[in-house]
């Protein structure tokens, strides 16, 4: 549930169209609920492979995120654990 409310919550804060500053604010709101450095940079790397470069470049509000974020969001956060654990 946490993991769920972290990158709930880190997606409310995703708000610009350049990858490097929506990457830079996905890791950022991810640390600021608790992910370390480590979590926060895996799970925006399967993010982004997911969803690829291109299309997260696209994304400028939280209205624009793609309906599966969520979800895809937390499953790339439970990889990382398994991942860094």
């Amino acid at each position: 549930m946490k993991l769920k409310l972290i990158f709930s919550l880190s997606a409310g804060v995703l708000l610009t169209a350049c990858s490097s500053a929506f990457e830079s604010e996905f890791k950022d709101g991810c640390r600021n609920f608790g992910g370390n450095r480590s979590f926060c940079s895996c799970s925006y790397n399967n993010v982004e492979q997911h969803y690829g470069e291109d299309r997260l470049k696209q994304i400028k509000n939280p209205m624009q995120f793609p309906e599966d974020w969520e979800d895809q969001v937390q499953q790339a956060g439970l990889a990382c654990m398994s991942e860094l654990n």
